[in-house]
């Protein structure tokens, strides 16, 4: 990748930055409300006619704002159109709430439950195939599912096909909605904390073993070093993985792999401003810990406050280091919980660490 890659454009769909009561699903009826960030109202009212959000999901909707978002942020209109543009969508679960809205209803009503837009806008590519379709972007659509790596596999992908040659712009969007089903996991596998207090990640007075539901979607074009006056940071490096075969997570091997990524980067291993995707529950210790040992000579920061938590809020996560690295400086809602905040152009390192063990490192870098 001899020219590089640029982020030039943005675009955030955020839920609100208080947690509301989430009522617990029909199995679980008798059980008091859990708290969760969402989205306020119905994404897109603004920006799209009723009539075309009614035969959208909730998941598509927030994808089709971001996008539509990013692509009115920018300076001057996007040159590039139709088959020039790619899109690639990372999302976990895409339509789940749809789709089991549809299994539903065919269960307890036959075949006169079936409804031929609910069915549609059930599988998992549905998302990029809605931007796609809203914008005429008709270069190469990509989805991809891989749980909390989900928008970094989409990064990835949107990087690849840059500097391959096979786009001239690229659309990335990360993108998850809050469902019922994912309300019954949460608690099902004890990642859900009782009460409405908001999540203060590696804040937190004692440590917590649940956290609280988030939702949202962030989008961004990508285009060749360069070609854009108005870039906001370069993407230095996408790193991610997989969890590792054992269960305890060593802290050397994490600090290897944010290293690694500071390298390819070309950056020393402290060199850089750490934002950290903890989320005030019990991964907060193994943050915290690499924090110390990295070290990081522009401090540390933390986001997951104003998302809550959710598999691709690392896209969230990432539209905000591109704002720290094109500004120098901080943006007002991320919080310092270590060392110092830039005073200049700095690059940023995104670091992930899952639940499940996947665990990702992304970097920017000023233009």
């Amino acid at each position: 990748m001899s020219r590089g890659v640029e982020i030039v454009r943005l675009g955030e769909v955020r839920p609100h930055p208080t947690p509301e009561a989430a009522a617990p699903p029909e199995p679980l009826s008798h059980q008091a409300p859990w708290s969760a960030y969402r989205v306020a109202g119905k994404p897109g009212a603004e920006l799209f006619p009723g009539s075309r959000l009614r035969r959208l999901g909730r998941a598509q909707a927030m994808a089709l704002c971001a996008v539509k978002l990013s692509l009115q942020g920018g300076a001057r209109p996007m040159t590039a159109q139709g088959d020039e543009v790619a899109v690639c969508v990372g999302t976990a679960w895409a339509e789940l709430g749809v789709e089991l809205d549809f299994l539903e209803n065919m269960i307890r009503r036959g075949e006169k439950g079936a409804r031929p837009t609910k069915f549609a806008n059930s599988v998992h590519n549905a998302l990029a195939s809605q931007v796609a379709m809203e914008f005429n972007f008709t270069g190469e659509n990509h989805s991809f599912t891989h749980d909390t790596l989900s928008f970094e596999d989409a990064l990835w992908q949107g990087r690849n096909l840059l500097s391959r040659g096979r786009a001239r712009r690229v659309v990335v969007c990360g993108v998850d909605a809050l469902t019922d089903f994912l309300l019954l996991r949460g608690h099902l596998l004890g990642d859900l904390r009782p009460g409405p207090a908001p999540l203060r990640p590696l804040q937190e007075p004692e440590p917590r073993t649940g956290t609280l539901p988030g939702e949202g979607a962030a989008a961004m074009v990508l285009a060749p070093a360069g070609e854009s006056p108005h870039a906001l940071a370069r993407l230095a490096a996408v790193v991610a993985r997989g969890p590792c075969r054992r269960q305890e997570i060593s802290m050397a091997d994490e600090v290897a792999f944010i290293e690694e990524a500071a390298a390819q980067a070309g950056l020393p291993p402290a060199g850089f401003h750490l934002l950290v995707g903890a989320n005030g529950g019990s991964r907060d210790a193994s943050y915290h810990e690499v924090a110390q040992k990295i070290a990081p000579s522009g401090g540390v920061g933390v986001y997951r406050h104003l998302t809550g938590d959710y598999a691709t809020a690392s896209a969230l996560g990432l539209a905000l280091a591109a704002r720290t690295v094109a500004a120098g400086a901080l943006p007002d809602e991320v919080r310092l919980v270590q060392g110092s905040a830039p005073g200049g152009p700095t690059p940023v390192l995104l670091y992930h660490l899952s639940r499940s063990g996947n665990h990702s490192a992304l970097v920017l870098s000023p233009v």
